[in-house]
């Protein structure tokens, strides 16, 4: 049975990896290509936060030093392998606290094929924030166990990585601030349920950690954000009215899931399937048996869960993007694993059991299957990898492309030596005002029209620079491209 379970999961492992990393992902974006570019052109200290922002700590390109210099590995292969590491060991940090096989298998494809517009668990922070929690989690039960308790060393030691590990997560994410405290809130209340409150708690090496982490993480987050070119403030709440608006816009998503109205089949049936699940769980919720351990996990996830959608549905920043499903991605997870945990200590009869199993993998099953279906009949209808499109530019030889900020950097992460790439001087997002000179410094500079122009013009401003148009319209990486000539700057 346990090959069987270890058999599935790698399976799953792989196929999620087939489909959604970075070197396969038919809707990879230039979001994730900037990841792939930091790797490529990563600095120190500069780098520490995604380009053109205070937010989503680079983590990924940091750590992706290692399988390119060492094993010389290209910056898209390399942040496949370390992204996926990440999100494996995150998962297997999760499932500790699981005894089913099968629910395991369960949390392995929430994970691995979340539904559509979930799918960010895979592709940016919200994956990588929860995975980091997850193994902090597990270090958290494993230090309780006594010979660790004897072993002053590895004592300290799996401390000093906690507290590491946490602070990676604030830094990786904003979000994972309500986490890291709820989750020591947590381990901070069944400590003091278990013992009575004494002077010699000041005692204890865990308070000493516990300041040291608060200290070092405010001095490392406020140094790494004081750095970046762009701050911007992500967390005004709304006033009233607007929540009230953000509250209807999240009704009406709802609404069109329930009316099939929402262009995603499979996640509407998914979305009925969940309440389906939910009525189960309440209806035997007196038959729950649960541990001190798992009750802990599945309260604190269960908080974190409703703290932080209560959190989005008031965040300012959540209205002025229209309410985007994503956003909702770290309630999916944490909300997700919480009711796995109750099922898990679920004390029924076999039948009845039978049934509650059934309906769960339908479940979970529904919402994998819908994403590949999206991407494969629906948009962008194709399961061809996107870095292979973006790849013919290789063809072209080494050249600069000027663009949309959505036609950019994903054209250059195949190959950042041979394809630089940039946003337009008018668009919001130019991430590297650096790769911009490379640009201009190619001999062969070329014009994507698409989302930007309507025609290519016979000459063009771009950052100082004039540029002539030099030859026809072509198509390649499925683009409309026009190659372009540099001259000299204008004069002012």
């Amino acid at each position: 049975m346990k090959k069987i379970y270890y058999l599935i999961i790698g399976l799953i492992i792989l196929l999620s990896f087939r489909f959604f990393s970075s070197l396969f992902y038919p809707v990879l974006n230039s979001d994730n290509a900037v990841t792939i570019l930091m790797i490529h052109y990563f600095k120190l200290p500069n780098d520490l936060y995604f380009w053109g922002q205070d937010r989503m700590g680079s983590l990924i390109p940091l750590i992706g030093q290692i399988p390119l210099k060492i094993f010389s590995l290209s910056a898209l292969t390399s942040e496949s392998i370390v992204h996926y590491l990440i999100l494996i060991l995150g998962f297997f940090s999760f499932t500790h606290f699981l005894k089913s096989h099968f629910l395991k298998i369960i949390f392995a494809i929430v994970w691995f094929f979340p539904p559509m517009r979930l799918i960010d668990v895979t592709q940016f922070s919200f994956g990588i924030h929860y995975s980091l929690i997850a193994m902090s989690c597990y270090l958290f039960d494993y230090y309780q166990k006594e010979k660790i308790q004897n072993n002053l060393l590895l004592r300290n030691s799996i401390l000093s990585i906690i507290v590491l590990l946490l602070i990676s997560a604030i830094w990786v994410s904003d979000m994972a601030l309500v986490t890291v405290f709820l989750l020591l809130a947590f381990q901070l209340y069944f400590y003091l349920k278990k013992n009575v409150f004494a002077f010699s708690l000041l005692k204890k090496s865990e308070l000493y950690f516990t300041l040291a982490g608060f200290i070092l993480g405010y001095i490392f987050i406020h140094y790494a954000k004081s750095l970046s070119q762009n701050r911007q403030d992500y967390t005004t709440f709304s006033d009233f009215n607007t929540i009230w608006k953000t509250c209807v816009l999240f009704w009406n998503t709802i609404a069109d899931f329930s009316a099939f109205r929402a262009k995603e089949p499979f996640t509407s049936v998914y979305s009925y399937l969940v309440v389906i699940i939910f009525i189960i769980i309440v209806s035997q919720i007196k038959n729950v048996k649960i541990s001190s351990t798992a009750k802990k996990m599945m309260l604190f996830f269960l908080f974190d869960a409703v703290i932080l959608f209560g959190a989005i549905m008031i965040s300012n920043w959540t209205f002025l993007n229209g309410v985007p499903r994503r956003y909702f991605t770290c309630t999916y997870i944490s909300l997700s694993f919480a009711l796995l945990l109750l099922l898990d200590n679920l004390n029924t009869n076999g039948k009845y059991l039978n049934i509650i199993n059934t309906v769960l993998l339908l479940t979970v099953f529904t919402g994998g299957i819908g994403t590949l279906y999206n991407i494969r009949f629906i948009w962008p209808k194709t399961m061809t990898p996107r870095v292979k499109i973006a790849g013919e530019f290789e063809k072209l030889g080494q050249i600069g492309i000027i663009s949309e900020y959505w036609n950019s950097y994903i054209n250059s992460c195949p190959d950042p030596d041979m394809i630089k790439a940039t946003p337009h001087d008018l668009t919001w997002a130019v991430r590297n005002y650096e790769i911009v000179d490379e640009v201009f410094e190619q001999k062969n500079i070329y014009v994507i029209k698409d989302m930007w122009l309507e025609a290519f013009p016979d000459t063009l401003k771009e950052f100082g620079r004039v540029l002539i148009k030099d030859g026809t319209e072509f198509r390649i990486g499925d683009c409309n491209v026009c190659k372009y000539k540099k001259i000299s700057s204008p004069k002012n």
